[in-house]
C-alpha cells in the first residue's frame, strides 16, 4: 500500500478519534481525578449558588431575606495548535516494530489509524505536565505557555486576597520531608472547613516525590506488618471514615502547592464538538514527510475556591527565630592557683549551652559546660614586672540547639614573683 497517500485520506476519516485521543490518553491518570467539561469554547461560567436561607419559626409577617447568591468562576479553554513533520515509514517502524513488507494490505485501515493516533498521543504527555504549571502567553511555542494551570490560577487568587489563612481555604505548611510526611499531610486535613472533610470523593494532589516520602512515614510510623495489613498507602491515616485519597499528580513535579478538594471540583475543559477543531494530515515540500496539524481547545480551572469546596495548601521554608543568648560578657579570673569562676547563661529558646576558647594562644584558659551553667578555670601565673595587664581570652557560649551565642572576655590578673 501507499502509507503516504493512506495517511493523508485518513485524516477526515478518523477526525473525531485523533483529536480525542490527547484527552483521551489522559483519562487514565490525570482526569480519573478530575472532571471533565466539553463543549468549551472560550469563556465558560461555572460555579454554583450559594444561600443562608434557613428554616425559622412561623411568623405572620413576611421578614424576607436576601442571602441567596451566585458564585460564578470562569473556565478558559484556548485555541492550541501543533505543525509537524514527519517520516510516516519511520513512524511506522517505530509503533509496529517490524518492516512495512511483512504486513499485508489487509491492515491498513488499522495501520493507518494507529500511526494518526500516536500523533495525537504524543500530545497528551505535555498537556499532563502542564495541568498545574502552565503560565498563558498567547507569544508561546510551547504547551506550558497555553492556559492556566491549577498553580497558576491558586498563586493569582492567593494574590488578590481570594485564597488566604483568614477565608479558611488557605494554609503554609513546613517543607515535606520523611520524617514529618504524614503529620504535615494529616494537619492539613485538619485545616479543611467541617464541610470539605465530608465531601464525596475527596483527594488530596501532591507531587509524586510528596506521596512517595509518604509512604516511607507510614512504613516507619506503623511498622511493615500493621501497615500492610491496617493502612493503605493511597490513603491519608486518621480518614478511615470518609477516606481521603493522595493522588501523586506528574504535573506537580516541582510544585509547592497541595490540594484537598473533590475530584467534581477540579475541571479540565475542551471542545471535542466544533468544526472550530481541525486534524489534517497532507503533504509538504519535502517528498519524504508529511505535515500533521491539528488544532483543539483546552484549560482548567477550580469549580469553587471557597472553603467548603477547597484548602490550598503551600509548602515554605520555614526560618527558625533567631536564638538569643543573655548572661554576663566579662569575667575576671583571681590571680591564684586554679582560679574559676561560674557564670550563668539563658537562652531564648529554653536549651542548654555549649562553650568554646575561640581566641589564640589561650591554653591557659579552659571552660565546661553543665545545662545552663559554664566554668572557667585558669592556671596561677607569675610575673615579675609591676602592673602588668591582665592576660585576656575569648569564650564563645552558644545555645545548643539554635545558632545564637554570646562572647565572653575572660581576664586574668597578673601575679608578682614572690
Amino acid at each position: 500500500m501507499d502509507l503516504a497517500n493512506a495517511l493523508v485520506n485518513s485524516s477526515a476519516k478518523f477526525r473525531k478519534e485523533v483529536l480525542f485521543m490527547p484527552i483521551a490518553a489522559l483519562m487514565d491518570k490525570a482526569l480519573a481525578h478530575m472532571t471533565l467539561r466539553q463543549g468549551v469554547r472560550g469563556d465558560e461560567t461555572v460555579g454554583a449558588a450559594s444561600s443562608d436561607a434557613e428554616l425559622r419559626p412561623y411568623k405572620s409577617e413576611k421578614g424576607a431575606t436576601d442571602t441567596t447568591k451566585i458564585i460564578a468562576r470562569t473556565l478558559t479553554t484556548f485555541l492550541g495548535d501543533v505543525v509537524e513533520e514527519f517520516d510516516p515509514y519511520l513512524l511506522f517502524t517505530t509503533v509496529y516494530g517490524e518492516q512495512f513488507s511483512d504486513l499485508t494490505e489487509r491492515k491498513e485501515a488499522d495501520i493507518v489509524k494507529t500511526l494518526s493516533l500516536a500523533q495525537a498521543k504524543k500530545i497528551s504527555k505535555k498537556l499532563a505536565k502542564a495541568l498545574f504549571s502552565a503560565v498563558r502567553n498567547p507569544n508561546g511555542i510551547t504547551t506550558a505557555t497555553l492556559f492556566n494551570g491549577f498553580d497558576t490560577i491558586a498563586a493569582t487568587e492567593i494574590t488578590a486576597g481570594n485564597l488566604s489563612i483568614a477565608k479558611g481555604n488557605y494554609i503554609e505548611v513546613p517543607t515535606i520531608t520523611e520524617q514529618n510526611a504524614g503529620d504535615v499531610l494529616k494537619a492539613i486535613y485538619d485545616a479543611a472547613s467541617d464541610e470539605l472533610e465530608e465531601a464525596e470523593e475527596l483527594r488530596m494532589y501532591v507531587p509524586k516525590s510528596v506521596k512517595k516520602l509518604y509512604e516511607k512515614w507510614s512504613l516507619a510510623e506503623f511498622g511493615a506488618v500493621v501497615y500492610n495489613n491496617t493502612y493503605n498507602k493511597n490513603y491519608l491515616h486518621g480518614t478511615e471514615e470518609n477516606p481521603v485519597q493522595i493522588v501523586g499528580m506528574t504535573g506537580l513535579a516541582g510544585s509547592n502547592y497541595i490540594y484537598l478538594t473533590s475530584k467534581n471540583n477540579m475541571l479540565v475543559g475542551c471542545d471535542q464538538r466544533s468544526s472550530q477543531e481541525k486534524v489534517k494530515i497532507r503533504e509538504c515540500d519535502n517528498p519524504k514527510a508529511l505535515q500533521f496539524y491539528m488544532c483543539m481547545f483546552f484549560g482548567v480551572q477550580f469549580e469553587m475556591i471557597e472553603p467548603e469546596f477547597l484548602l490550598v495548601a503551600k509548602q515554605v521554608t520555614v526560618t527558625p527565630s533567631p536564638v538569643t543568648v543573655s548572661g554576663d560578657d566579662e569575667v575576671e579570673l583571681a590571680a591564684a592557683a586554679n582560679s574559676a569562676a561560674v557564670r550563668t547563661y539563658a537562652t531564648s529558646n529554653g536549651s542548654s549551652v555549649d562553650a568554646e576558647v575561640t581566641s589564640e594562644n589561650s591554653s591557659w584558659l579552659t571552660v565546661s559546660a553543665s545545662g545552663n551553667k559554664v566554668t572557667f578555670t585558669a592556671a596561677a601565673y607569675a610575673y615579675s614586672a609591676d602592673a602588668a595587664d591582665p592576660r585576656i581570652a575569648t569564650v564563645k557560649v552558644k545555645a545548643h540547639t539554635g545558632s545564637g551565642y554570646i562572647t565572653v572576655t575572660v581576664k586574668q590578673a597578673m601575679a608578682e614573683n614572690v
